[in-house]
């Protein structure tokens, strides 16, 4: 029990540094004046009419799609970042305690 109580708020660290990472990132790229990509429209078009949605295709609706898709983006970028760092960390860890 012990154990599971001392691994909860680490992982409540991992998701909001995750969150707050990929909200900062995303602020990047919106801050970025530039229309969006033609490769990221005809991406969220070919989704859309996969998925059977052609009628979220309309200009108002693309931009909001856009937006989740850069979401998604900054979330799996942020959240590598901190798998990488505690990885690490938990190899100097180990490394220190001379491999136990």
């Amino acid at each position: 029990m012990k154990k599971i109580a001392m691994r909860a708020p680490l992982l409540l660290a991992n998701v909001a540094v995750t969150a707050v990472g990929a909200w900062g990132l995303l602020r990047v790229i919106l801050g970025l004046p530039a229309n969006m990509p033609y490769a990221v429209d005809m991406f969220l078009r070919m989704t859309l009419e996969i998925s059977g949605n052609d009628a979220l295709a309309n200009p108002d609706d693309m931009e909001m799609l856009s937006l989740l898709l850069y979401l998604c983006v900054s979330v799996t970028v942020a959240g590598s970042a901190v798998l990488a760092c505690n990885l690490a960390f938990y190899r100097y860890i180990v490394k220190r305690r001379g491999g136990q």
